[in-house]
């Protein structure tokens, strides 16, 4: 059995889905997200959501608390 990674799950496209949610542009997340403990630029949120760059779990955990969703949320299945 294969496991799904990140990419599988497409959790940029949740990122982006729940940003655009919130009305918030990639540089307000970034800057929510640094307020929080989360050095991430505006440039890493846009590679992130385009799927280019990988996500710790620190991260994951980060972006979950910021956008006011469910940790699971950004790991469920399409």
């Amino acid at each position: 059995m294969k496991r799904s990674t990140p990419m599988d799950r497409n959790i940029g496209a949740k990122v982006q889905y729940y940003r655009n949610q919130l009305n918030l542009t990639q540089k307000e997340l970034a800057a929510r997200l640094q307020v929080s403990g989360c050095d991430l630029s505006e440039v890493m949120v846009a590679q992130i959501e385009i799927g280019y760059r990988a996500v710790s779990v620190f991260e994951i955990d980060k972006l979950a608390e910021v956008l006011h969703v469910d940790y699971n949320a950004l790991f469920a299945q399409d």
